[in-house]
């Protein structure tokens, strides 16, 4: 079937809606979003994805390790390949390589120790700072105090320096008219 017979065929299959919950809309907005995909494609690839692979999503939505599963299938068709002696050697290599593959993909127990001693450290310093940020703005308001009671200082020793000047001068004046 060429192309333009597949797109006909398409034509004639009706549309059809499909309703989900209101959280999982906005998550597969956030996904396709992510992925640059629209919704259709979105769908018709996730249906491809499972009619290709045979993945039962009922018992299997939550199985974390896919390539664990395939790989100890993998494992026990060796064996019997082992016992019956035809293509071991083959069988042999497809599994290291799927080995790898699935080492390259899951993370390694040293990695995920490292991140988790990196969060500690980061949160760690974080908490650090946030005492330290505490103790500056402690010191900040105890110098803002002081400045405040400067202030109140240098008006008062204004004031008194402003009357002690208004008394000189009027006591220059009554000696003035004192001597005369």
């Amino acid at each position: 079937m060429n192309k333009e017979q597949e797109s006909r065929q398409k034509r004639k299959t009706p549309l059809t809606t499909i309703a989900i919950s209101q959280e999982y809309a906005q998550k597969l907005d956030e996904y396709i979003k992510g992925a640059s995909l629209t919704r259709k494609v979105f769908v018709e690839l996730a249906i491809d994805y499972f009619l290709r692979t045979g993945f039962d999503i009922r018992g299997e939505a939550f199985d974390l390790s896919p390539l664990e599963r395939i790989t100890n299938r993998l494992e026990s068709s060796a064996k019997v390949m082992e016992q019956l002696n035809e293509g071991t050697e083959a069988m042999r290599q497809l599994l290291q390589a799927v080995r790898e593959q699935t080492a390259k993909q899951l993370p390694a127990p040293e990695i995920i120790a490292q991140a988790t001693e990196e969060k500690v450290k980061a949160e760690k310093l974080a908490e650090e700072q946030k005492k330290e940020l505490q103790r500056i703005q402690e010191e900040n308001d105890r110098l803002r105090n002081e400045i405040k009671d400067l202030q109140v200082y240098k008006e008062k020793a204004y004031r008194e320096l402003c009357r002690v000047r208004d008394e000189q001068k009027t006591f220059g004046k009554i000696k003035i008219n004192t001597e005369i």
